[in-house]
């Protein structure tokens, strides 16, 4: 039997589903609503808040907003590791990045 919709239309009075749900609002919406809120209320009030609130603030916020940079070796580093790693164990010197 072919699935047209006639028979989708059978299948669909058959079903033990029952008819779709309106879902509510997830936690994240809803969380992102009352971010968007106390954000909002901030920028409106900024003025009210004293210095050290203010740079606390914009400390946590730039956490969430900036890039973490990742910490990255010089070429003259990388060489003195491979050199270090040629060598012999006995005849090592110590590790130079450290």
């Amino acid at each position: 039997m072919p699935f047209d919709p006639e028979s989708a239309q059978k299948a669909g009075k058959q079903s033990k589903r029952g008819p779709a749900k309106k879902q509510e609002p997830s936690i994240k919406e809803k969380m992102e609503l009352l971010y968007e809120k106390v954000l909002d209320d901030l920028l409106i009030n900024q003025e009210k808040l004293t210095k050290t609130e203010r740079v606390k603030l914009f400390v946590t916020l730039s956490n969430y907003i900036f890039p973490k940079t990742k910490s990255v070796r010089d070429k003259f580093t990388l060489n003195k590791l491979k050199e270090i790693d040629d060598q012999p164990i006995m005849l090592r010197d110590p590790d130079p990045t450290k």
